[in-house]
């Protein structure tokens, strides 16, 4: 633990150390009058950086809102608009060690946030929160604390669930499922998988992404749903609910009812053209998903889409699924924390609901009017089913798990390589997690 602390402490001093030569470097600049983002009149602009398209996720219509809200506070958008949040994120490290003025910045999930808490880069909030009476748990589902400290807001929320195709579905004589196992979830998958003329239309599809390989373990279950146990200290490969999920994926492969892992790797295949271009019948995926289901301008919407909850392991599990989401936090050199935390308050309550796009973590929205903001703002609303959409919303028990390690891409990389193994290569399942147990293991050891 001593020796993971130092390699922490090392890591830190040489970011703050870029972070600090960076500003000194820009330090002529810094008498200019608008340079810490202030105005004669009293008005501050802040900037926001993101990854996210301005105008094609309505942020536009989302700032000029708080803007007359909040008339004293100018929100600056700094995006690459290329909805490549891997980019942005290395983007955003070299403007900290720049020591370019960073005010809010978002993060896609609580992994990423939590790497850069550990570095100094993100202002603890909860002085913030108790200021106005205001209690996370209380006001959002996602709990984003961090060793009992909070240093971002969630945004949109990200439920995983299931998307069918509609008229798949009815071909196959299968109901709509209220409630399912993964077993009987591979069963439907296998019902609608069709061969026509030599080609095949896959009942099912599971993305290139590690969690999908221990899919069951990631999305079903709040506690030890990463690789290692939520202390951080034991690798947790070697699970019951790892060796179902490869289980699944080895049935999928050899009774050909799952597009082929071989597929997707060598063709990259990617979920959004083998759902909507009707390559596979249903996809579990996260609700981010679905204003698409209704048509863009670059896609649209062909056939109807219903929604089925996330499948138990067992019947009498409940239905439940880990929710997770866009974390917005405040740079903890900020020249404007004040005006940074009255932004990322209102964005993560009125403001992601008024851009019609997502759906918020925010516990006191109306969810039935965020629906219908969502579905009207799409080119088809028909072609969502309102009806099983919001059954699912209002049914599934949304948990949250614990924050992943910072090196857990690390952990992820090894198990993927195991997965490879045993997907490609014919390695054994019992070997496929006894070598990921151990090597996940001995990457704990050395931090």
């Amino acid at each position: 633990m001593f020796k993971r602390n130092w390699k922490r402490f090392f890591a830190a001093v040489a970011i703050l150390s870029l972070i600090v030569s960076g500003c000194a470097s820009g330090s002529g600049e810094s008498q200019g009058g608008d340079s810490n983002g202030g105005a004669a009149d009293g008005t501050v602009t802040i900037k926001l950086h993101t990854w996210y398209p301005k105008k094609t996720d309505n942020w536009d219509a989302a700032i000029a809102e708080f803007e007359k809200i909040h008339p004293h506070i100018k929100v600056e958008f700094v995006s690459a608009e290329d909805n490549n949040s891997n980019e942005y994120y290395k983007k955003l490290d070299l403007a900290a060690a720049s020591g370019e003025a960073l005010d809010v910045v978002m993060f896609s999930n609580m992994n990423y946030l939590s790497q850069r808490m550990e570095l100094g880069m993100l202002e603890p909030i909860d002085g913030y929160l108790e200021q106005e009476g205001a209690v996370l748990v209380d006001e959002y589902t996602v709990d984003t604390r961090i060793g009992g400290e909070t240093y971002g807001l969630p945004g949109k929320s990200v439920l995983p669930f299931v998307f069918i195709n509609e008229n798949h579905l009815k071909e196959a004589g299968l109901e709509l499922p209220k409630e399912w196992t993964w077993d009987e979830y591979m069963q439907y998958a296998k019902a609608m998988t069709k061969t026509e003329a030599g080609k095949t239309r896959y009942g099912t599809y599971f993305h290139s992404w590690p969690t999908q390989a221990y899919f069951i373990q990631s999305m079903n279950q709040a506690v030890g749903a990463n690789l290692t146990t939520d202390d951080g200290t034991k690798a947790n490969a070697d699970t019951p609910s790892v060796r179902k999920s490869l289980e699944l994926r080895l049935q999928g492969e050899e009774e050909a009812f799952v597009t082929p892992y071989s597929e997707v790797i060598s063709q990259k295949l990617n979920y959004r053209p083998q759902y909507f271009n009707q390559e596979t019948s249903m996809i579990s995926m996260g609700s981010f998903l679905v204003p698409e289901t209704g048509g863009t301008d670059q896609v649209p919407a062909t056939f109807k889409t219903v929604f089925a909850p996330l499948p138990k392991v067992n019947k009498e599990d409940p239905v439940s699924g880990n929710v997770s989401g866009d974390v917005l936090g405040i740079y903890s050199k900020s020249k404007h924390k004040e005006e940074a935390y009255t932004f990322i308050r209102w964005y993560t309550t009125e403001g992601i609901a008024l851009q019609g796009k997502y759906f918020p973590s925010w516990k006191k929205v109306n969810m039935d009017e965020v629906v219908d903001n969502i579905i009207a703002g799409t080119k088809t609303p028909e072609m969502i089913d309102k009806e099983s959409l919001l059954y699912v919303l209002e049914h599934m028990n949304q948990t949250t798990a614990a924050v992943a390690v910072p090196f857990h891409a690390e952990l992820e990389k090894v198990f993927i390589e195991e997965f490879d193994a045993m997907m490609l290569s014919g390695q054994d399942l019992d070997t496929t997690v006894k070598n990921a147990q151990q090597r996940i293991q001995k990457i704990i050891d050395s931090k």
